[in-house]
């Protein structure tokens, strides 16, 4: 697991708890599955730009907070894809 993914999993977990809410009741009023939420609070699956802004909406979260989120999830994203192995196609 990425740092970035550990920071915005943990920033997430604390505006949910911050909030009052369960994993349940963010799922119900977000749309977003329990499994998903749990996911990203783990730092397992880095969040889409759109869960992102659904989350910030959800939350009404200010714009500097909501671009920390972003901020977070770039880097991660950003980190990953300079780690992923180039696969060539063998030629026959």
């Amino acid at each position: 697991m990425a740092d970035e993914g550990a920071s915005l999993g943990a920033l997430l977990r604390s505006i949910r708890r911050d909030r009052g809410m369960t994993q349940e009741q963010l799922g119900e009023a977000s749309g977003l599955s329990v499994r998903s939420i749990r996911d990203l609070e783990r730092g397992v699956s880095c969040p889409r730009v759109s869960t992102l802004r659904l989350l910030t909406q959800t939350w009404n979260l200010p714009d500097t907070q909501g671009a920390e989120l972003h901020r977070l999830a770039r880097t991660w994203r950003d980190r990953t894809r300079r780690r992923e192995p180039i696969v060539s196609a063998a030629v026959d």
